[in-house]
């Protein structure tokens, strides 16, 4: 009896501290906001900080030299939650002839892990998505992301027409979508 009450307890505590430390994530997000430290976010309209990275494949992905395509550059990691619930649509964007026949590309970087371990992890979901590793985060830093995965599509211009934080499921899928249906409708001026 004394046992299952202890056990009791203890869940209780565990998970009214997760409780409050996901509130307190929250509301240092909007806090940071309100004092007016930026965030991915400010840099829509603007053009997109240019990067020159190499993928996990020993591929160059230069921003510069994507004018005129579609951009959706998703920053994760492997040992993000909500990052590994949202890479299943990152494959499933990348996947889509339709969406690539119509100028998309889809990079999704790593935000500073090994290649070993991000082989590991893509090789065992059977990702195929392009994976700009950026081993020292000035990618993520040049665009602001304080919180992961954070998804940027970037318009053909090569400004920042969308940018989502986090990942909620079918809504931030169907969000996600609708953003690059938009940006492969405009045209490069």
């Amino acid at each position: 009896m004394r046992t299952r009450y202890f056990l009791l307890m203890a869940a209780f505590f565990i998970i009214s501290g997760l409780a409050l430390l996901v509130r307190g994530q929250q509301q240092a997000r909007d806090t940071s906001s309100l004092i007016g430290e930026p965030d991915t976010t400010s840099l829509i309209g603007k053009p997109a900080p240019d990067f020159a990275l190499t993928t996990i494949d020993g591929k160059d992905a230069k921003l510069a030299s994507q004018k005129g395509h579609v951009v959706m550059v998703d920053f994760w990691a492997t040992w993000c939650g909500p990052c590994r619930a949202s890479l299943p649509h990152v494959q499933k964007v990348n996947a889509s002839k339709d969406y690539a026949d119509k100028g998309l590309l889809v990079w999704a970087v790593n935000a500073q892990e090994d290649a070993a371990t991000i082989k590991k992890f893509l090789d065992a979901n059977k990702y195929t998505f392009a994976v700009p590793m950026d081993s020292a985060g000035a990618t993520l830093g040049a665009y602001l992301v304080h919180g992961i995965p954070t998804t940027v599509i970037i318009g053909r211009n090569g400004n920042i027409a969308n940018v989502f934080i986090g990942f909620g499921g079918d809504d931030s899928a169907k969000a996600i979508d609708d953003a690059v249906e938009k940006a492969l409708a405009e045209s490069a001026s």
